[in-house]
């Protein structure tokens, strides 16, 4: 009897050292779980904190703008157009070459002219911009043949100008000298922002005569501006 009593005792202890494994296995998983899920939300709350800040980096401290529209010399149809983009931070900012586009108003329409960039200037993936103002030149052809429509100012087409490029976080920026290019590239460790905007402006057709322009409009010393910007619409 005693032998039966003890074999069931032994029995018993087995089943409720199992129990207890089982247990503890379940346990461990609930808290394995239970733990990647806070890491996990932990993640994604860091990770949503850094796209807001680099989204009120890209909208509000790094300013896309025209600075300045020339006509080039012996060179008819086309048009050097200065891209501004300031850095209002006090420290650097990254980001991708910037992208033009071109629209004239054509009565109620915007035709869209050709923009390509300047032959002169280094183009580079990603730019490390410094505290202060950074200028991108590209070349705006507009042909002669155009239907353009006065808005406002006589002479003057109605030009509108989507410029866009991509804002990086730091982490993301990495400089290869070691290639025969030396060209930055970025690594896919953050998010990016695009950030993007429309600038308007009257631009002076080159195929109407500035003294006809001059007559209508009375500019201070009879100069008569390339561009004249305007306010955002």
């Amino acid at each position: 009897m005693r032998r039966k009593e003890m074999k069931g005792y032994l029995m018993i202890l087995r089943k409720r050292k199992i129990i207890a494994v089982i247990f503890g296995i379940l346990l461990f998983l609930f808290l394995l779980d239970w733990y990647i899920g806070i890491k996990e939300r932990s993640i994604v709350r860091e990770r949503e904190a850094k796209r807001e800040k680099l989204e009120r980096l890209a909208f509000f401290m790094i300013l896309p703008d025209i600075y300045d529209v020339k006509d080039i010399k012996n060179r008819p149809e086309e048009y050097e157009t200065i891209i501004k983009v300031e850095n209002l931070t006090d420290e650097p900012v990254y980001i991708t070459h910037p992208e033009v586009k071109a629209y004239v108003q054509t009565g109620t329409f915007w035709t869209e002219v050709p923009v390509h960039e300047d032959q002169n200037e280094k183009k580079e993936q990603i730019y490390r911009l410094d505290p202060g103002i950074h200028l991108y030149k590209k070349i705006v052809t507009i042909s002669r043949n155009i239907k353009y429509a006065y808005y406002m100012i006589p002479y003057y087409m109605h030009v509108r100008f989507h410029i866009s490029f991509f804002v990086l976080p730091e982490s993301a920026f990495k400089e290869k000298t070691q290639t025969r290019e030396d060209q930055r590239l970025f690594e896919g460790t953050g998010d990016v922002v695009e950030r993007y905007t429309d600038v308007y402006i009257y631009l002076k057709p080159y195929f109407v005569d500035e003294e006809l322009i001059s007559k209508e409009l009375k500019f201070p010393d009879k100069k008569v501006p390339v561009m004249i910007p305007m306010p955002p619409h």
